[in-house]
């Protein structure tokens, strides 16, 4: 018998197996790690086949099992070979995600071991890790709960998939504070009484502290929750865990999906649509995508939830792929809070320009004199947005990223919030000497000054990412607001979900249309989705709400469809864009994105694919560009980028490799391969 066995640290452009013979003395399986001979020195690798015959003459043996214990299974093989094919990874990349944390270190370490030891030595010596041994836990897992006609609707179509064992993709469409969660809780609870485990996928960790309060409270004695938040040792000893069977019910970020959970029986995605669940490093994967493999593959429900899904998710509930529940009324049939349109071009005639517009004033003066809280939401961080110059109009930009940094009053810093440069502010323009710098837009820094301005004695926190930073911040920022130790919270994204506090009656959005303006074909929908998301965190208990949202475009539709919770009405707009425009969910997109130190190697680069790909391709495809990335350079790389748009994405991707793989691009440019990207920057 031979091996089929893939180098885990494969050179730059070969992903393929290699054929090994097996020692009679060797215990050989699908997932077994192993020491190999490769060319003058020892490397780790992994078994991902065995086979009778090898496709060469000569055929070295494997020196040395290095570990007794399997690191994937099949079933765990064919979930890597999809993500491998679907996004154009090297399949030890795929495989890498389904191991511990921190395995690739260990690799390297068990390679640099093995190269001073002889080859013939084939004896083997590995131990499995120690497993801690679970003693006889309890589930704890009811509590009266009636459910509303909407949330049994829902749970019966979940029951009945997983008594029948049927793969279906359920959508489960709820405004906000209709009740979801308990739905998620009660499906869970299910699937444990029938012996089965859970994977419970949420977009980020800071993002939904309730609804991990409610599982934690819930599923205490079965529940791991993994984020990177966590030490590579945590995790470590968290997947352990779950592979011993200590663990029934996993909690997390997307990488959770890719935990060892035995007999899995639900899959659930909250807040589907967040751009979080796609990976933005090789392999590109979209966890909905591969939720919806594993479902397939084990015969399992998929449940995605939000109350602003995804214009994808939507359709494909319209065509019948997948089955959509509503869940269209608030828990006890609270009313949705009403939202007030303000125009600012109207509010700048009247001759008001402060951030605050004068009904938000009003509202908020309101809400603060009967003790009650404020959430203030805008999407751009720092004091100001940008520094430009008024003389020559050019705009202070990051020496290493083609973005505008923003300016924190705090550090008397600007700030690149693409990849954290800090450089002190300028007294005269770095292009043309001028002194007549000006400092532009909205940040979170500056709205906080107008709001301690009109309302001195208002005890205001603050929420963003570079606030947030410090593990931890989030959570104590989060749990100071609920406690009531502040009556204003200002933030950008992070304020939009996952906050349920009873005493919030007054929701602001500051610049409600900032994000309208980016060069991406999702901006409108981004822009529904927050305005919807921060709308609904006011009057969520026994209060009621009003939000306000301010904006010089009171007519686009995204903007009007958020202020009358309207997402059919915001679907029927943007799905006929898409259609006109030839975007998903019409076609599938390819992004490929060339980066270099030199501008000028990345386009040679782009241009050089481009050609060659001309008539390689399926006749359906349209190949975009080469083009600069509107986000021109990161981190002191140029970006171009190709686009290509297809109806049959598998032969595409297939033919895309292809041609790839005769193609030598030079060492100094990066080429990432992105499929169905979340975003065109």
């Amino acid at each position: 018998m031979f091996a089929e066995i893939i180098l885990a640290n494969p050179a730059r452009d070969f992903d393929k197996p290699y054929h090994y013979l097996i020692p009679e003395d060797l215990p050989i399986q699908i997932g077994t790690q192993v020491l190999i001979p490769f060319g003058k020195r020892l490397e780790v690798g992994y078994v991902v086949g065995l086979v009778e015959k090898a496709d060469v003459e000569k055929v070295k043996p494997i020196a040395k099992v290095l570990s007794a214990e399997r690191f994937f299974d099949e079933e765990t093989l064919a979930r890597a070979r999809f993500i491998s094919m679907h996004y154009g990874a090297f399949l030890i990349k795929a495989l890498h995600l389904f191991m511990p944390a921190g395995m690739k270190g260990e690799e390297k370490a068990e390679r640099k071991r093995g190269g001073v030891e002889k080859i013939h030595g084939r004896r083997s010596d590995a131990q499995s890790p120690k497993l801690v041994r679970g003693g006889g836990q309890s589930i704890t897992i009811g509590r009266h709960f009636k459910p509303t006609t909407y949330q049994q609707a829902a749970l019966d179509l979940i029951f009945e998939c997983l008594e029948k064992q049927k793969s279906q993709t359920i959508l489960l469409c709820g405004v906000t504070g209709s009740g979801k969660t308990e739905v998620y809780l009660q499906a869970v609870a299910k699937v444990l009484e029938k012996g089965q485990a859970a994977i419970v996928l949420v977009p980020e960790i800071i993002l939904t502290p309730q609804l991990i309060e409610r599982f934690t409270e819930r599923f205490t004695d079965h529940l791991s929750i993994l984020h990177s938040d966590k030490t590579v040792a945590e995790r470590q000893r968290e997947w352990q865990r779950i592979k011993a069977g200590q663990v029934r019910v996993v909690l997390g970020t997307r990488t959770a999906l890719f935990s060892p959970l035995k007999n899995l029986g639900i899959i659930i995605l909250d807040e589907e649509f967040e751009n979080t669940y796609k990976s933005d490093q090789s392999p590109r994967y979209h966890a909905r995508t591969v939720a919806e493999f594993i479902c397939r593959q084990k015969n399992i429900p998929l449940v995605l939830g939000s109350a602003t899904p995804a214009v994808e998710s939507f359709f494909n509930a319209e065509r019948g792929r997948y089955q959509k529940i509503t869940l269209p009324e608030r828990i006890d049939q609270r009313p949705l809070p009403p939202v007030t349109l303000v125009d600012m071009r109207a509010e700048l005639k009247r001759g008001n320009r402060s951030i605050l517009s004068l009904p938000l004033r009003r509202a908020m003066a309101a809400a603060l004199e009967r003790k009650e809280q404020v959430i203030l939401y805008l999407n751009r961080l720092g004091y100001f947005s940008f520094v430009m110059c008024r003389d020559c109009g050019k705009t202070v930009e990051c020496p290493q990223c083609s973005v505008s940094l923003s300016y924190y009053k705090k550090e008397e810093k600007l700030v690149c919030n693409r990849c954290g440069k800090k450089v002190s502010a300028p007294v005269v323009c770095p292009n043309c000497q001028s002194s007549a710098i000006k400092f532009f837009g909205s940040g979170i820094q500056r709205v906080e000054a107008a709001v301690a301005d009109a309302f001195p004695r208002a005890r205001i926190l603050c929420l963003d990412r570079q606030l947030t930073d410090k593990r931890g911040a989030h959570a104590a920022i989060y749990g100071a607001f609920k406690e009531g130790k502040a009556d204003v919270l200002i933030g950008t994204q992070l304020v939009t979900k996952g906050l349920d506090v009873a005493q919030v009656t007054v929701v602001g959005a500051v610049a409600a249309d900032t994000s309208l303006n980016l060069p991406d074909f999702r901006a409108g929908e981004r822009t529904f989705q927050q305005l919807t998301q921060v709308a609904g965190r006011a009057g969520r208990h026994h209060l009621p709400g009003k939000v306000i949202i301010q904006t010089y475009l009171p007519d686009h539709y995204a903007i009007a469809a958020a202020a009358q919770h309207d997402y059919p009405k915001f679907y029927a707009e943007e799905i006929k864009m898409r259609e006109e425009a030839q975007f998903p969910p019409f076609v599938d997109l390819i992004r490929l994105i060339f980066t270099a130190v030199k501008e000028s190697v990345a386009a040679a680069a782009a241009e050089k694919i481009v050609q060659a790909l001309a008539g390689k391709l399926p006749k359906d495809c349209e190949i975009l560009g080469p083009a600069l990335s509107p986000i021109a350079k990161v981190r002191g790389k140029y970006r171009y980028h190709i686009v290509i748009k297809t109806k049959d994405l598998e032969a595409c991707t297939q033919a895309l490799h292809r041609q790839l793989e005769t193609i030598k691009l030079p060492r100094d440019v990066n080429l990432a391969i992105d499929v169905d990207p979340q975003n065109m920057l």
